[in-house]
């Protein structure tokens, strides 16, 4: 495999021809993928910003421990409720 200085290299025209080269192609790919995953990352930033706002107006997180509290005991007992113990009431089939 033989390697080309980079003056001259026959990928690397400086006369500012539009010829394209696999080089050039590869180059202008990768830039072009670059970009759109720098434009994903910020969206993904600014969907993530969006939704700490929405949670943030919306007053999730500011209950008192009381309030914590009760809708603790609140799911447990409806969970019960769903789903009584079966440890009492269960008898095997034989």
């Amino acid at each position: 495999m033989e390697h080309f200085p980079a003056e001259s290299s026959p990928d690397i025209t400086y006369e500012g021809s539009a010829t394209s080269t696999p080089v050039t192609e590869d180059r202008s790919h990768a830039i072009a993928f670059a970009a759109a995953t720098a434009a994903a990352a910020e969206a993904a930033v600014a969907a993530a910003q969006a939704a700490a706002r929405v949670v943030r107006l919306a007053g999730y997180g500011r209950q008192s421990t009381e309030e914590r509290a009760a809708i603790l005991i609140q799911s447990y007992y409806r969970g019960y409720l769903v789903c009584p113990p079966l440890s009492f009431s269960y008898k095997p089939s034989n």
